[in-house]
């Protein structure tokens, strides 16, 4: 494939990622819960927390986990 043509095609390629993020495809999130104390309270959240922040370093003087 020619050079000019790989051009081209990486250009079309980046503005069908541009529209694509442009259009927001993803749906948002509808998790209802009733308050925070359930969502304490619910083993699985507890465990996708814990799961999630193990896999991140915690800055306790800023409060942030950097992933």
């Amino acid at each position: 494939m020619s050079r000019p043509a790989m051009m081209v095609i990486a250009c079309l390629l980046t503005a069908l990622n541009v529209l694509v993020l442009a259009i927001s495809i993803s749906q948002p999130s509808r998790a209802v819960t009733s308050s925070y104390q359930s969502l304490i309270d619910d083993p699985d959240f507890a465990r996708a927390v814990k799961t999630i922040a193990e896999q991140c370093r915690v800055n306790v003087d800023l409060g942030k986990l950097q992933c």
